[in-house]
């Protein structure tokens, strides 16, 4: 199978090079020319929970070659449409296409390839880009995985052919409920990564704050909520399942015992993770905020759910963005969330 990587930054490059090293005929694919260079001199050098140095093959869009038989993208989602389009004539009518982004980008992509040839998958890990050529991986080695699937749910040849090539980063789940997956990694993504960005942290800190974790509870249930509205049933991704009964809370009391029994031991083995959208601000760049948090803000006008924590996130994130809000003052975005009745009264949830 001749495979084609889009987007070779700090996971990106982890699943390159795993993959390589297991043998396949795979080419990441960058639009960074340092990152590129820099690959292709030394590799991947990985650091963190797992030391190694893998050789790969990288090379610029441009300098795409052939047809492939499988196209891996883990590119930004906002560029997802351009970079797909640009590798199109590089796809034959059997390609398979598969998105590792976050949110929901299978909205995006099977609209220019189809649906059938389109699978996604949330990606269990976290990393870190140091340096060009340098990646952290930022969570337990255990942790490296890949739960995917098709759209329409089938496990098909085609289906078995992708997870033979993922297995080599490590664990490797198909799953017949890509939606539940996906939501449930959009919570993931909402809650630590999203509060993350916010605070200008990694999960370390926010682990270790009271407050700080009150949020990512409120944000849970906020989640929750939403995705039993919209009928999916979210599937388990590396224990974190944001069913309403795992999430939900209507006391001081009940809300301690989420946070100390069921957050804080799913994401000890992450406490090192920043987020890429944390990422991102860092490096002056424009993140994912809207495509995250904005997502669930977006679903719950939708279905009629309020989700006051998440539309907050979204608000300091675009700020921080935006230079209205300084980064090394993040921490203290914690004063502007609002914890007003927000215990027993659920009126926010149940909105018309």
């Amino acid at each position: 199978m001749k495979v084609a990587l889009l987007g070779a930054g700090s996971v990106g490059a982890i699943i390159g090079a795993l993959i390589t090293e297991g043998g396949e005929d795979i080419v990441l694919v960058d639009n960074y020319a340092a990152q590129v260079n820099k690959l292709n001199a030394h590799g991947v050098r990985i650091t963190g929970h797992l030391e190694r140095s893998l050789p790969v093959k990288a090379i610029l869009p441009e300098e795409m070659e052939g047809k492939y038989d499988l196209v891996i993208s883990t590119t930004k989602q906002a560029t997802l449409a351009e970079s797909l389009n640009n590798v199109l004539e590089h796809m034959h009518a059997e390609t398979t296409v598969v998105t590792l982004q976050n949110g929901i980008p299978e909205d995006i992509s099977k609209d220019i390839v189809g649906d059938d040839r389109v699978m996604g998958g949330g990606i269990e890990f976290g990393a870190t880009l140091k340096e060009p050529g340098i990646t952290e991986l930022t969570s337990d080695e255990s942790s490296l995985g890949i739960t995917f699937g098709q759209l329409d749910g089938e496990i098909t040849e085609k289906t078995r052919a992708v997870q033979a090539v993922f297995s080599h980063v490590g664990q490797a789940h198909i799953t017949k409920n890509l939606l539940g997956v996906r939501y449930s990694k959009l919570t993931d993504n909402s809650t630590f990564s999203g509060m993350s960005a916010a605070l200008g942290c990694n999960c370390g800190k926010i682990l270790e704050s009271h407050q700080a974790m009150k949020c990512i509870a409120h944000l849970g249930r906020e989640a929750a909520y939403v995705i039993e509205k919209l009928g999916v049933y979210p599937e388990k991704i590396f224990g974190l399942q944001p069913l309403v009964e795992n999430m939900d809370f209507e006391t001081e009391d009940e809300l301690n015992d989420v946070i100390d029994n069921y957050w804080v031991p799913l994401y000890e083995p992450y406490k090192d993770m920043k987020a890429s959208m944390l990422q991102d601000l860092e490096k002056g760049k424009q993140c994912e905020i809207t495509a995250i948090n904005g997502k669930f803000v977006e679903l719950g006008k939708k279905v009629g759910i309020e989700v006051p924590f998440m539309q907050t996130v979204v608000d300091v994130v675009t700020k921080l963005q935006d230079g209205e809000l300084k980064l090394e003052d993040a921490w203290d975005n914690l004063d502007y969330f609002d914890f007003t009745n927000s215990m027993q009264d659920k009126s926010f949830l149940t909105s018309n």
